[in-house]
């Protein structure tokens, strides 16, 4: 089978060109919220000159220890600063559950959360695996804000050494190596440091499934690289349910390199260890619920959180009729709201999703929403400070790798990395932005952004860097 990839660098290329136009287009109506001061562009200013490393590195002309020490130095700095910035001030919304999840289950109360405002409890609501590793740092560590900056530093790290990795297994190290430089110093992640989040270890899950699918490049798919895709595909289905498809997508991208053999023989000897990581929570939710929760609870939440009259993509309320009937019950009302609402209003719906699309990709301010929540507030100053580093960045990345497509289809394996960020895409909008979607839900996209670019600079003589 031939892949077509001049009309997929085409089509990434020219999605990436509408939301960089947006993140353009959009800096007007930011600016009344947060406002902007000289130090913000300053901050960008630096970030760029940061960034900036990333050529060097791709191009193998900087290797070795005396260049990773230094850049990986200023990484960790960058997070003691913002822990430092941050240090004392409690987040709302999900940063505070995640803790409160995790003290109960020390507490032996088990994985529930009751909703302040409803009274009602949800027992399903929250997919486990990230709130059981939290408990179980907390149990060696504490739940207080240095492990949290310790663990996600760790998956930051790992998430860094993956894209290193498929990099190197997809023809180019150095150009992997610029990746992870151009990861680690992305602002929104470097500021999310303090907080309890699983977006890091998404990235981590969907990032070693792809390297592990790139392995089979080089021999046929043995017990252990099964095991391993069982594994990681449960999950990272119960981390991040929305991206249980994300497997099925980089088989299916990757089909035509990797042959139908090798990835029917990968899939279907990894059943049986996907089966043993899910059981646990099947037979859980099964004894809790007395029924068949597969995965949350929150599908038909997120469904008419993505689909009303009033979606943003951002999460809402529920109706009070619908907010305070039982878990298992609000969510089967809920879907079934959104649902007659979408039959009702297709063109709405396809306004709004397409609304959420382009926000998502073309807006940088979550980060600000965080801030702004916190208690005690933080200074009014840090606003209008980190807005012209945020969406410039964005706007930044959005045409750097707009203009990258076509000279990637030309350095040595970055088609692997353009059918790899096909993949993500695809499952987004195939599956994801149907439902709650907003700026945290493209997080998952930024590696193979990063790795697009590091191999449209990546220079195909480029000597391999030494460790």
């Amino acid at each position: 089978m031939t892949i077509p990839y001049r009309l997929l660098a085409a089509s990434l290329g020219l999605l990436l060109a509408a939301f960089a136009l947006y993140a353009l287009w959009t800096i007007p109506s930011l600016l009344p919220r947060w406002g902007a001061s000289p130090a913000g562009f300053a901050l960008f200013v630096g970030w760029l000159a940061l960034a900036a490393a990333a050529w060097p590195l791709a191009r193998g002309r900087w290797t070795g220890r005396r260049v990773w020490i230094p850049l990986l130095a200023v990484v960790v700095l960058l997070r003691l600063a913002v822990l430092g910035m941050t240090w004392g001030h409690v987040p709302a919304g999900d940063p505070i559950i995640y803790v409160r999840l995790a003290r109960d289950m020390l507490a032996g109360h088990g994985l529930s959360f009751t909703d302040p405002f409803t009274g009602v409890t949800f027992r399903a609501l929250y997919p486990p695996l990230y709130p059981v590793l939290l408990a179980a740092a907390g149990a060696l560590l504490g739940l207080g804000p240095v492990m949290l900056w310790a663990s996600n530093l760790l998956c930051d790290g790992i998430a860094a050494w993956l894209i290193v990795r498929i990099g190197d297994r997809a023809g180019s190290r150095p150009a992997g190596l610029a990746a992870a430089c151009l990861y680690l110093v992305w602002p929104t992640f470097i500021l999310a440091t303090p907080f309890a989040q699983k977006e890091p270890l998404v990235a981590t899950l969907v990032l070693a499934l792809a390297l592990r699918l790139l392995r089979l490049r080089a021999h046929a798919p043995k017990t252990g690289d099964a095991a391993i895709f069982g594994l990681l595909t449960g999950l990272l289905a119960l981390t991040q349910p929305g991206l249980a498809t994300m497997p099925l997508m980089f088989a299916l991208l990757l089909l035509p390199v990797l042959g139908l053999p090798r990835l029917f023989a990968l899939a279907w000897r990894s059943i049986p260890v996907f089966l043993l990581v899910m059981a646990p929570w099947w037979i859980r939710n099964g004894l809790l619920f007395g029924q068949f929760v597969p995965l949350t609870s929150t599908g038909g939440l997120g469904l008419w959180i993505g689909n009303n009259p009033h979606a943003t993509g951002n999460w809402m309320m529920l109706p009070p009729e619908i907010g305070r009937l039982p878990e298992l019950e609000q969510s089967a009302r809920a879907a079934a709201v959104a649902k007659a609402w979408i039959i009702a209003h297709p063109v709405d719906m396809l306004r709004i999703n397409l609304i959420k699309l382009v926000r998502t990709f073309g807006i940088e301010q979550f980060t600000l929403v965080r801030a702004t929540l916190l208690r005690p507030a933080l200074p009014a100053a840090i606003a209008p400070a980190l807005l012209p580093l945020l969406q410039g960045a964005l706007f930044t990345l959005l045409v750097a790798t707009t203009g990258s497509m076509h000279r990637a289809l030309h350095v040595k394996s970055g088609r692997l990395i353009l059918l790899l960020l096909a993949a993500v895409v695809a499952q987004l909008l195939l599956f994801d932005l149907w439902f709650e979607f907003a700026e945290r839900h493209r997080y998952v996209v930024m590696p193979f952004l990063f790795l697009t670019l590091g191999f449209a600079i990546a220079d195909r003589n480029a000597p391999r860097p030494t460790a």
